[in-house]
């Protein structure tokens, strides 16, 4: 890839990750999943690397989001990001994030904030990126009363 090519790929993969968030945010699984390769993978670790969830595939992907997020309103940000084309149709990246999940009244906390890392890789399928594994670390998680 020249360089113009990986300005248009990030962009790109940008863009991607923007409708990530933007669909959490707005609870619509069905369209995040669709993010996502048919075969894709997503984990999730604490701050201490203890395996928290893992999920593998479109369909268990939106039903395990789905389940595990619920009632409570989840809210994402992403920052700096880095870049690496592995080919000209794979791509690997991490994007610095924070995330807050506010749960009803009633329920064990009132939120819960995590400060971390997605580590994210990228196939381009019939000239389209899409999410082939989504991984997230933890520096810092925040159980709010």
């Amino acid at each position: 890839m020249d360089d113009i090519q990986k300005l248009v790929a990030i962009e790109e993969i940008s863009n991607l990750k923007a409708r990530y968030v933007r669909y959490a945010d707005a609870k619509k699984w069905s369209e995040l999943a669709k993010l996502f390769t048919t075969e894709a993978t997503f984990e999730v670790y604490d701050e201490k690397d203890n395996l928290l969830v893992s999920m593998k595939g479109q369909q268990e992907i939106q039903h395990a989001i789905n389940d595990n997020v619920g009632a409570a309103q989840p809210i994402h940000h992403i920052f700096s990001r880095e870049f690496d084309f592995t080919s000209s149709t794979t791509a690997e990246a991490v994007w610095s994030m924070e995330d807050n999940i506010m749960f009803p009244e009633g329920s064990e906390f009132s939120s819960i904030r995590g400060y971390g890392h997605y580590h994210d890789t990228y196939e381009k399928v019939d000239g389209k990126w899409f999410i082939q594994s989504l991984k997230i670390t933890r520096v810092k998680m925040e159980f709010i009363k």
